[in-house]
């Protein structure tokens, strides 16, 4: 949200094999870690997946750039030494000498610039985070300059995240790229023992140069179609660690799982993708996008969905960023009444219909509560069913006008190209709104407390446009067996493969 990003249901229904790799008697640490997802990655081809979830299925076969430590900061991986000129537009890197990927290739500068370039053609979120790269130019074997057309302020961070990820230069541009990763990680994706869009086993990469962090010798991500499906895996001992949901969380402990929380940045809530009115001429209107937002009652949506943890919020920015403004929070108190006469303003005081994705299964609680808060004011929801393995993909082709969603909002930067420029790959209707334009180019050029004033100038702007109608920030919560020990990371929806190592040494 993306990390992800919004996940949907999947389809895939599948039998559950996998098992915790650790001795008789559990006297040792455990060999194998289980993973459970709730969708499959969009592809292994670099720029053409997600920021988010997708990493779980990447970090094991791929290296990035750098990686991000704990607290989300860059430091070296690949890249050793890095710094920027004085405009910001250039940045050095300077490249770890002797990795090679599995096929052999080296891992030297011209591979990072096939790498980038082709990454940043791509179609997914990693390859929009890369959209301000205008040139990568080769000095030497292990040193490269990215020259930028403006100022990027995350592109550093990004790069150690999946915008980052490096494969085998011989297999970019290749088919088999989408579903067969050759990298230069710490594993080795196992054709034999996994099956696309399902399962996926990873051994280890016998020659890689940081083995010490990666500690089991077998990983295996598996896709469920269900929130339950999940739950039943954890229960059973047949998955090491997931996400999970507050509601779940007291039950999971009870069953002796460990349960850990950690600030998500993630806003979930009703996302108006059409704002232009291009599938639902009603929501182009400004006091319709306000009337829905002030028939959420967000409190009560914290309360019975959210089990009362998270953060009630109208807006999309985090509410840890210098972007976020309190009194904004007050600015749509929940009022059917008052919501009913915007609408009536706007001229739909007999409502209209509003075709959604059925993303009941994995969100039954949240689509509940939108369900009534939408159907209170007389708009009628139309659900239609989802195919999990193209839900992404028909979000951002402009499916559904709106859906229930969420996306990561760790900088206001990150999530302003991310889903605000007419450009970005969350603003699937293309709308283009010149005030949004401006705040956005005027923040890139500015530092602190000046950019600071024009995200939240930003932010105002977008809540007084009802642009979304947002209704929580959530923490994570990660269900873990006994077996493990998690360390999340800052501004990430997941904890790193790095960050999930055996309770038993």
């Amino acid at each position: 949200m993306r990390k992800l990003v919004g996940i949907a249901a999947v389809t895939a229904v599948l039998a559950l094999t996998a098992c915790t790799g650790s001795s008789p008697g559990g006297s040792a640490a455990p060999t194998e870690l289980d993973i459970a997802a709730i969708a499959p990655p969009e592809s292994f081809s670099p720029g053409n997946f997600g920021t988010g979830p997708t990493a779980q299925f990447l970090q094991p076969v791929y290296d990035s750039l750098f990686r991000n430590t704990n607290e989300g900061e860059p430091a070296e991986n690949i890249v050793t030494k890095w710094s920027y000129d004085d405009a910001r537009t250039k940045l050095s890197l300077t490249i770890r000498e002797g990795v090679k990927f599995t096929d052999g290739t080296p891992l030297d500068a011209a591979a990072v610039k096939a790498n980038l370039d082709s990454a940043r053609k791509g179609t997914g979120e990693a390859g929009g985070q890369l959209r301000f790269i205008q040139e990568v130019a080769v000095t030497d074997a292990t040193n490269l300059m990215v020259t930028l057309s403006a100022p990027d302020p995350s592109l550093v961070p990004n790069l150690g995240g999946t915008a980052g990820v490096l494969a085998s230069p011989k297999a970019l541009g290749t088919p088999e790229l989408d579903t067969t990763p050759v990298g230069s990680g710490p594993y080795i994706l196992d054709a034999a023992k996994s099956q696309t869009g399902i399962k996926y086993t990873y051994t280890r990469n016998a020659d890689y140069w940081n083995a010490k962090d990666f500690p089991f010798d077998t990983v295996e991500v598996t896709v469920f179609n269900d929130n339950n499906a999940i739950l039943n895996a954890l229960r059973a001992g047949e998955a090491d660690f997931a996400v999970v949901t507050d509601k779940d969380a007291n039950s999971l402990k009870s069953a002796g799982l460990n349960i850990q929380t950690s600030p998500a940045y993630t806003t979930s809530g009703l996302y108006l993708f059409d704002r232009k009115g291009s599938l639902v001429p009603a929501l182009a209107e400004p006091k319709v996008r306000q009337a829905i937002n002030m028939a959420m009652d967000r409190d009560a949506i914290q309360a019975q969905v959210y089990g009362g943890k998270g953060k009630a919020t109208s807006q999309v920015f985090s509410s840890s960023s210098d972007a976020y403004i309190p009194e904004l929070d007050q600015k749509y108190p929940f009022d059917v009444a008052a919501a009913k006469k915007l609408l009536a303003d706007a001229g739909y005081a007999n409502g209209f219909t509003l075709p959604m994705p059925d993303v009941s299964p994995i969100y039954p609680d949240q689509q509940a509560a939108v369900t009534e808060a939408l159907t209170a004011i007389g708009v009628t929801p139309q659900y239609q069913p989802v195919n999990g393995q193209t839900f992404i993909s028909d979000l951002l082709a402009g499916k559904y006008p709106a859906a229930i969603f969420q996306l990561t909002s760790p900088r206001p930067w990150d999530f302003a190209q991310i889903a605000l420029t007419p450009e970005s790959l969350w603003n699937p209707f293309r709308v283009s709104d010149p005030t949004v334009v401006e705040l956005i180019n005027k923040a890139q050029g500015e530092t602190s407390d000046a950019q600071n004033e024009t995200f939240r100038q930003l932010n105002t702007y977008l809540v007084e446009q009802a642009w979304f109608a947002p209704y929580i920030q959530s923490e994570n919560v990660f269900a873990s067996s006994a077996e493990i020990t998690v360390t999340p990371q800052r501004y990430s929806t997941l904890p790193p493969l790095w960050g999930l190592t055996p309770s038993k040494k």
